[in-house]
């Protein structure tokens, strides 16, 4: 009886040995890119940590198109820990046209005229990916007072190339 009990245990312990651990979703390094629009390529763009969105701070992001067509651009938020995105950057995305510029924020703010908010909810330490249907994008992000009309504090983020940060030096 001894014996039977040592070879299902073994059996056990070998099988969750060979059975394959689901990858963890990290956020924007390896979470999947969703689909902005059906039939075109989703790129990841830019990366963009340090965003917040507090009752005094949301963040913001302007992108101006420089394609000769229309492409479809949305943000994706993720919380600090990382995860599943906080949105659905294909139900915020947006349409725009070559040469037009549209604001994304992450919420709305009295003195800033977004085109599209992201939602995402109370965020201290967040991050986000700006994803596009074409590569001719060009994009800045920026943490603005959102109470105020101007904003009275606003400080830009820094923007990387997909995840690869280069040194200032």
């Amino acid at each position: 009886m001894t014996r039977t009990r040592l070879s299902i245990r073994s059996l056990v312990a070998l099988a969750l040995c060979i059975v394959p651990a689901a990858p963890a979703v990290a956020g924007i390094a390896d979470s999947p890119l969703p689909v902005l629009s059906a039939g075109a390529t989703t790129f990841h763009l830019y990366s963009v940590p340090g965003v917040i969105e507090t009752g005094g701070l949301g963040t913001f992001f302007s992108c101006t198109s420089t394609d000769t067509a229309t492409i479809q651009v949305g943000v994706e938020l993720f919380f600090s820990f990382g995860g599943a995105p906080a949105n659905d950057a294909a139900a915020t995305s947006l349409s725009v046209a070559p040469g037009a510029t549209v604001i994304f924020g992450t919420g709305g703010a009295v003195g800033i005229s977004i085109s599209s908010s992201l939602g995402g909810g109370f965020m201290s330490k967040g991050s986000a990916r700006v994803l596009a249907t074409s590569k001719k994008l060009a994009c800045t992000t920026f943490l603005a007072d959102k109470g105020n009309d101007p904003p009275t504090s606003m400080a830009q983020l820094t923007i990387i190339a997909k995840v690869k940060q280069k040194a200032h030096n």
